[in-house]
């Protein structure tokens, strides 16, 4: 197992009347008030969502049928209405499952 790389303990911050202790595992000799570019290096190289290409779909609640574009590739619904609508659609089948049979045979 890797160990987590410190940097020491007790250390304070460097700017002058600051006195805030800091963490172990911060690299810099400043604080997080003080300081900010370690912060960004390490945020930088996170999630790319700018990145991804854009999809386009078509909204999963049946009623609606909207097509949409979206960078999410598990995004189902055009919006948040549609996705509560489909839900409760799910619910409402799941608790009167012998109407929702009953509607598909009279059909």
């Amino acid at each position: 197992m890797l160990k987590t790389k410190t940097y020491g303990i007790g250390r304070i911050c460097v700017v002058e009347g600051c006195g805030t202790r800091l963490s172990a595992y911060n690299p810099s000799s400043v604080c997080a008030l003080h300081g900010g570019e370690w912060r960004d290096d390490f945020h930088r190289g996170s999630r790319k969502s700018s990145e991804r290409e854009e999809i386009a779909r078509r909204c999963a609640f049946d009623p609606c049928g909207r097509e949409f574009a979206t960078t999410n590739p598990a995004k189902k619904y055009c919006s948040d209405a549609c996705r509560m609508k489909a839900f409760q659609a799910r619910v409402m089948a799941a608790r009167h499952p012998n109407e929702a049979e009953g509607i598909r045979r009279a059909s």
